[in-house]
């Protein structure tokens, strides 16, 4: 059976290494460690991935069991958050880009500012719309201004991003780019 072709195969290999010169069973020697170095290599590199594989997913279920373990407490705060906010006084996507302009209007920037489309994304509580608004050549009071008008507006309208830049040579007018976004609630979701 298997055990006696192992033997004949093992006995033939013996045979052929005999009868090869000495440089022959040098480099045959030298083949065979260079295969079995490689094949531990596979083996090793192996065992790590499934090693990092294992840690990884041993944090990741961690992490998720801190999640259950907290989750009244999440609960609790998220709708201790909603409470705080008045679903009449949220803004749907075209009420946020209206407001945003009257804001503009009221820092004197209409002119000076460009609004991009509003993005919204739905949720089964709330909706979350966000714009980009462009302001080219203005100065660093007209910025604070327009910063200060919308802090006015928090909770309701929320500044996510600030980018400024300034034009060469002329550090005191400023380019800037506001993200903005507001928080729709649902009333049928309360």
């Amino acid at each position: 059976g298997y055990h006696s072709l192992m033997n004949q195969l093992s006995h033939k290999a013996k045979r052929l290494f005999q009868r090869m010169t000495l440089r022959e069973q040098l480099l045959a020697l030298l083949f065979i460690l260079v295969m079995l170095a490689i094949w531990t290599g596979s083996l090793i590199n192996r065992s790590r991935e499934w090693s990092d594989g294992r840690n990884n997913t041993a944090d990741l279920l961690a992490g998720q069991q801190s999640w259950f373990d907290n989750e009244a407490w999440i609960k609790a705060e998220a709708a201790t958050a909603l409470e705080r906010l008045e679903p009449s006084r949220t803004y749907s996507g075209p009420q946020l880009s209206g407001k945003i302009d009257n804001l503009l209007h009221q820092a004197g920037l209409s002119a000076k500012a460009d609004i991009d489309p509003v993005k919204s994304q739905e949720g089964e509580i709330y909706n979350q719309h966000n714009l980009r608004v462009h302001l080219k050549r203005i100065s660093i009071a007209e910025l604070i201004k327009f910063s200060n008008l919308l802090l006015n507006e928090a909770p309701y309208i929320n500044q996510q991003n600030l980018r400024i830049s300034s034009q060469k040579g002329r550090e005191e007018i400023l380019n800037a780019r506001f993200e903005i976004y507001s928080i729709e609630l649902i009333p049928s979701a309360f």
